[in-house]
C-alpha cells in the first residue's frame, strides 16, 4: 500500500470512530442493552467496510521481474570423418605404331567393396553395333599402359576405351572372355557395356 492511501485509510477511520464513538454514547444513554447490542455490530460492520475501502485503495502490487534465463551453451556438431570419394579414373591416349596405343589412367578415390575394375575396349563397326573387349584389369591405382590389336585387325573402325567397375558374376565373365581372345578369338567380348563406368571414355589413336 502507498503511504497516500494509508493516509486517506486513516483519514477517513479517524472520521468514522469519532462518529461512532459519539453514537455509541448516545445509544448507551437513550437505550437498553439490546440496542447497545445491535449499535456495536454495526460497529463491526462499520470497520469491516473501512478495511475493505483500504484493500481497494492500495494499488496492485507490480509483478516481479524472473530474472533473465541464461542462455544453455551450444554445442558444436561433432565433425564427422569425410566419406572417401568412390574411385574415378581420368584417361588419356596417345598414339604408338600403326597398332598400338599408350594409354593412362589416372585414379582417384577409393575402390567400392565388391567391384572389379576393368578397361574394356569398344569397337564400333560403323553399322550402329558395337562390341566391349575386356583387356585389362586395373588395380585401383594409377598406371600407364601398352593397349595393342592383332596385326591383321582393321584399325578405320572407331575403337575407344572405358573402365568399368564389374560385379563378381561380370568380373568371371570378363577373365573368361580374356583368355578366348586373340587372333581367331570367339565369343570374346560382351555384347553391350557391361558394369558400372567409373572413367569418361577415351579415343584410341590407332
Amino acid at each position: 500500500m502507498s503511504s497516500d492511501a494509508i493516509h486517506i485509510t486513516a483519514a477517513i477511520s479517524g472520521i468514522i470512530t469519532v462518529i461512532l464513538a459519539a453514537a455509541f454514547f448516545y445509544v448507551r444513554k437513550h437505550s437498553n442493552k439490546w440496542a447497545i447490542m445491535g449499535f456495536a455490530v454495526a460497529v463491526l460492520f462499520g470497520f469491516a467496510a473501512v478495511a475493505q475501502l483500504a484493500l481497494a485503495a492500495a494499488p496492485a502490487e507490480p509483478d516481479r521481474e524472473s530474472p533473465p534465463s541464461t542462455p544453455a551453451p551450444s554445442t558444436a556438431p561433432a565433425a564427422s570423418s569425410p566419406t572417401p570419394q568412390d574411385l574415378h579414373y581420368q584417361l588419356s591416349s596417345s598414339p604408338g605404331d600403326s597398332h598400338t596405343v599408350k594409354v593412362t589412367a589416372t585414379a582417384s578415390g577409393e575402390p567400392e567393396p565388391g567391384l572389379t575394375y576393368w578397361f574394356i575396349l569398344e569397337v564400333n563397326w560403323g553399322d550402329g553395333n558395337s562390341d566391349y573387349y575386356p583387356r585389362r584389369k586395373m588395380t585401383g591405382r594409377s598406371t600407364s599402359f601398352d593397349l595393342t590389336i592383332p596385326a591383321n585387325a582393321e584399325t578405320t573402325y572407331l575403337r575407344n576405351g572405358r573402365i568399368y567397375g564389374l560385379d563378381s558374376a561380370q568380373n568371371s565373365q570378363a577373365e573368361d572372355l580374356l583368355k578366348r581372345q586373340g587372333a581367331s578369338g570367339v565369343n570374346d567380348f560382351f555384347d553391350e557395356a557391361t558394369g558400372q563406368p567409373v572413367s569418361d571414355t577415351v579415343k584410341l589413336p590407332y
